[in-house]
């Protein structure tokens, strides 16, 4: 028997059920984060599969800055710090955070205007906006920047201001330029929901920066997956009935659908069957 793939210090219990790609280089991931070096042999028999597609995944998760090859395994990345937040952020619940980006998208079109925050969960509504034509993206985003800047069809603005950890740009710079802008829409994310339905971010930095591109919308819509709720955080941003629109993923229980409906807000999950 084998070591449970999603408990890294667990003795041996059952095999783990079988995972996506994407989710078994998560939990790949995390188990490097835990022991900090370990081998491919050993991963193969946590995982219960092939060293060959160990391998496959550590060549991925290293072309994403989250790891470095060792002889016969691998160890957490030693690359700027900077980077490799961002890039755990971004693997963390991926399969959800792409599939509320592909709906969020959708709401967008052509000719419109639109601003992004520089959440992860909103990188992804960024790559699903590619295609669209005479579409102008404003974003104190780093990453978000980089991945349209070059795409035909969009025009993209980056506010300017002070690089955050998180990737954003922030402070008196980036909230003056916004403040000098109008936009159809908005997608933020947040770190946590609270039971008060507070929006809840990392820092006032971070809050400051959202807060001024809601007042810029004329439709506010936020992104986040179903691990965010009940979850509280460092500083409030605005609460749950600023927003007009959430989408989340199949996860998110009937309780917290009630609270949102309650709230005025219009609720849209990606993957709902």
């Amino acid at each position: 028997m084998t070591r449970d793939a999603f408990a890294p210090d667990a003795g041996a219990v059952r095999r783990p059920t079988t995972l996506l790609p994407t989710e078994r280089r998560q939990r790949v991931f995390e188990v490097i984060l835990a022991r900090h070096t370990i081998s491919i042999a050993e991963l193969a028999e946590r995982f219960d599969v092939s060293p060959m597609t160990i391998r496959r995944d550590l060549q991925a998760l290293e072309e994403q800055g989250l790891v470095e090859s060792v002889h016969g395994g691998a160890k957490p990345s030693t690359q700027n710090p900077f980077e490799l937040s961002f890039a755990q952020r971004e693997l963390a619940d991926a399969d959800a955070k792409r599939a509320i980006g592909a709906l969020a998208a959708g709401f967008v079109r052509d000719g419109e205007a639109v601003a992004l925050d520089a959440s992860t969960t909103t990188l992804q509504v960024a790559r699903n906006l590619v295609g669209r034509q005479r579409v102008t993206v404003v974003t104190n985003g780093i990453k978000t920047a980089a991945e349209l800047g070059h795409r035909p069809g969009i025009e993209v603005i980056v506010t300017g201001g002070q690089l955050h950890q998180t990737a954003s740009l922030v402070g008196p710079f980036a909230r003056a330029t916004l403040e000098r802008l109008r936009v159809d829409w908005l997608f933020f994310s947040v770190t946590g929901i609270s039971e008060q339905l507070a929006l809840m971010g990392p820092s006032e930095f971070d809050a400051e920066a959202k807060s001024a591109m809601m007042a810029i919308a004329r439709r506010v819509v936020l992104v986040a997956d179903a691990t965010k709720f009940g979850r509280d955080s460092y500083v409030r941003v605005a609460q749950l009935a600023n927003v007009h629109d959430l989408v989340t993923d199949a996860r998110i229980d009937g309780g917290w659908r009630e609270r949102i409906g309650e709230a005025g807000v219009r609720l849209h999950v990606a993957g709902a069957t």
